[in-house]
């Protein structure tokens, strides 16, 4: 009996132990801090600049719970470049941020997003469990379409399944390859 426990105690310290050590350290390492002669902190940037984080208000577009239109929304996101900014928009299409809307793409994941040459290229994974009727099918592709193309910068979006370029993104609608701005 005391063995069971004993081993129990140790399996649980070393468990312990481990899930501490994957934590991530609270302090930033990598930006050395030096002292001037007058004791104040200065911070020593290592490496390239960092690009610097900004903030903007975009619209989202949700459905109502009946799918009968789509509604706008204004969220904040922040970003350091064009491509965080492309792929926060995105997951601002994914959060169900008010009670009353309905995202239409809180169960599509995320593969990869790019930039370049006007062209945002998203790659999705889509679970069975994030399929849509004709409707909301036709509502999704609105909704990615309104929120990515209120920026200046984009003028036409490739969506991509698993890497590969579809007919049709849930067999409803079809897809076209790149989406152009209106």
């Amino acid at each position: 009996m005391n063995k069971k426990v004993g081993c129990t105690l140790i399996v649980s310290l070393l468990m312990l132990i481990g899930v501490g050590c994957g934590q991530n350290p609270l302090s930033d390492a990598g930006t050395p801090t030096v002292l001037s002669s007058n004791n104040q902190d200065v911070s020593a940037t290592v490496g390239k600049e960092e690009d610097k984080e900004q903030s903007q208000k975009i619209q989202v577009y949700f459905t109502d719970p009946q799918a009968m239109e789509l509604e706008k929304t204004e969220q904040d996101i922040q970003f350091a470049n064009n491509t965080e900014k492309y792929q926060e928009a995105f997951k601002a299409l994914q959060k169900d941020s008010n009670p009353e809307l309905i995202s239409l793409w809180s169960k599509m994941e995320l593969k990869t997003i790019s930039f370049s040459e006007g062209m945002i290229t998203l790659d999705i994974h889509m679970p069975d469990e994030a399929r849509l009727g004709a409707g909301g099918e036709q509502f999704a592709l609105e909704a990615l379409k309104n929120t990515l193309f209120q920026f200046d910068e984009v003028k036409s979006i490739e969506l991509l399944v698993d890497g590969e370029v579809v007919e049709s993104l849930m067999g409803h609608a079809e897809l076209e390859h790149p989406i152009l701005r209106d």
